[in-house]
């Protein structure tokens, strides 16, 4: 890993800072990943429209809608306040960004943008009726494990990636380059909208399709239990145990009914905002420290 040259830091949009607080997940058999995300993930299942469940637990919450199978249609950051979210609004505006309605019944305020894999990013407010998560006798409901980041992968990461920190204001943390010396495409990169390493995340694919989402824990036991946990129900770890390079955080993965990556993450660096990205090149080793990676590409 070498550190990439220094740039300006002229763009200073008002995203910073944000969080993931939510994402939507679409199925033909939605009911299936109901059932999973509850018993695995210890989320709660509320119905709050037609085929669209609200899957909701201590730090973390997702949708599931009915749909094409395997579909991530939506990704949803909170912001910190109405100032900053009319801030937001009037950059955007300001850089020619199209503003579409806000496409999630869990905020009260907020607006959508698509990107270039024709995806929804909104950002906004929550709305205070969904705030409280219900109450929960479910095994894992007790298991920390805030939703901290979603994945994509694509099949135009420059363009992507682009569109993403000059327009949106991500801020990149790293690089991986298919090359030495930053002199090849770029195959990974990672962006945050607060001081943690990642809350967006895109790699060069074959095909434009989500990659995974994140729940981040608070230490190493905490991945043991949640390894524990889904041994319970004879879901197999699908990659690792292992440590990122990239984020520097541990984790595993397991696949749900659709073959969606969930990883569980412990121990993500956190980054200045105005720490340059790094470069990393493009081998297993940066992916996974301590073994074999799943590579995209």
């Amino acid at each position: 890993m070498t550190a990439a040259p220094a740039r300006a830091f002229a763009n200073r949009s008002p995203l910073w800072p944000a969080q993931l607080d939510h994402l939507q997940r679409n199925s033909d058999r939605p009911e299936a990943l109901v059932s999973f995300y509850r018993d695995a993930a210890g989320l709660v299942p509320r119905e709050i429209g037609p085929a669209l469940w609200l899957m909701e637990g201590a730090q973390r919450r997702i949708l599931i809608g009915a749909g094409v199978r395997g579909e991530q249609p939506l990704n949803v950051f909170r912001v910190q306040s109405q100032p900053q979210l009319a801030a937001l609004r009037a950059w955007l505006e300001g850089r020619g960004v199209p503003l579409l309605p806000l496409p999630t019944p869990l905020f009260s305020e907020g607006f959508a943008v698509r990107d270039p894999d024709g995806r929804l990013a909104a950002f906004g407010l929550p709305d205070p009726r969904f705030n409280t998560p219900a109450s929960s006798d479910l095994k894992a409901a007790s298991l920390p494990g805030r939703l901290q980041h979603v994945v994509v992968a694509t099949t135009v990461l420059a363009r992507l990636i682009r569109f993403y920190e000059q327009e949106l204001g991500f801020v990149a943390s790293d690089h991986v380059y298919d090359g030495e010396k930053e002199r090849g495409p770029i195959t990974a990169s990672f962006l945050r909208s607060d001081p943690e390493h990642h809350s967006f995340a895109a790699f060069r694919a074959p095909e434009a399709r989500p990659d995974h989402h994140c729940y981040e824990t608070q230490c190493w036991n905490d991945i043991r239990d949640w390894a524990d946990h889904l041994a319970t129900l004879n879901i197999k770890l699908w990659w690792g145990p292992g440590r990122h390079g990239p984020g520097n955080n541990l984790f595993f993965m397991v696949e749900d009914p659709d073959g969606h990556k969930v990883e569980w993450s412990a121990e993500l660096e956190t980054l200045s905002r105005d720490m340059p990205p790094r470069a990393w090149k493009h081998e297993e080793r940066t992916l996974n420290y301590w073994g074999q990676a799943w590579m995209r590409s």
